[in-house]
């Protein structure tokens, strides 16, 4: 199995950094988890077809993590893609509504140009709840509900022909249940959302607008629904896994240091990614 995150950012658009996204290549077949702003042309910068992406489970339903997926859908279709299957929590299939409210006069034009209907016009969804679980030939899935501030699943994949498994945390706060679910794991890809900051260049009012004081309010939504590095790693010491690999980062982080707070409680390796890190599991 191989990891890639194609996206590393957390809500606040900065040009070094992508929407939150992972690719997971497992049996040489590719599926998508989370799909946020500019996944199709980071799929491209990782020499992945979007037709190719046929299976998609999403984590929740914030913008930073499910607002490229109209344009995958369009694009993977008009690429060859026969089908898709999505996994996800409630508001997923309002969001597959979506796609066919918003677009469907393109959809309408792009079929009578020729394109086949099969691909976009049969896309399904499964619900994703707490005890669901999916199992192929290839690898088996499972859910946890995590603490967020929103219905959101973190994901465990586990490949057969491998025993390798990954774990994917989504965004969450630091909670019992969560080692437990990651225990043993090969890789914890853990969203880290309180994060230092490191140099700041002067890109002007994207990032001045973001770093202006909030009310004390909004802070504590912040802290309660997001980990610290240290978080991370005790989370990652508890579960006994081999590798920490942190994503979802504030703009310009300081990676050496968000490395060095998780490294300091965890023994294991520890990767603060950017994007298209990839590991071989």
């Amino acid at each position: 199995m191989e990891v890639t995150l194609l996206g590393t950012a957390n809500p606040i658009p900065t040009l070094d950094r992508a929407g939150n996204a992972i690719l997971l290549e497992i049996d040489d077949h590719p599926y998508l988890i989370d799909c946020g702003p500019r996944t199709v042309y980071e799929l491209l910068r990782n020499e992945v077809d979007p037709g190719a992406i046929d299976q998609l489970f999403f984590t929740h339903h914030h913008m930073d993590h499910n607002l490229s997926f109209f344009h995958l859908a369009i694009v993977g279709w008009t690429a060859g893609r026969e089908s898709l299957q999505i996994y996800g929590p409630t508001g997923t299939d309002a969001l597959i509504d979506g796609l066919y409210e918003v677009w469907a006069e393109d959809l309408e034009y792009r079929i009578e140009a020729g394109y086949p209907a099969e691909g976009i016009e049969n896309i399904s969804w499964d619900r994703v709840t707490s005890d669901f679980e999916l199992e192929t030939e290839s690898m088996a899935v499972e859910a946890l509900p995590v603490e967020h501030s929103i219905e959101t699943y973190g994901y465990k994949f586990t490949e057969k022909s491998t025993d390798s498994t990954v774990v994917l945390s989504s965004d969450t706060a630091q909670f019992d249940g969560l080692s437990e679910f990651a225990a043993d794991a090969d890789v914890l890809v853990m969203t880290c959302g309180i994060t230092p900051v490191g140099d700041v260049p002067d890109d002007g009012f994207i990032w001045e607008k973001y770093t202006e004081p909030y009310p004390e309010d909004q802070r504590n939504v912040l802290m309660n629904y997001h980990v610290t590095p240290t978080q991370a790693g005790t989370i990652a010491d508890e579960a006994n896994v081999d590798t920490l690999v942190l994503t979802h980062f504030t703009p310009y982080p300081d990676r050496e240091e968000i490395e060095a707070k998780a490294g300091a409680v965890f023994d294991g390796e520890v990767v603060a990614a950017e994007d298209g890190y990839s590991s071989v599991v």
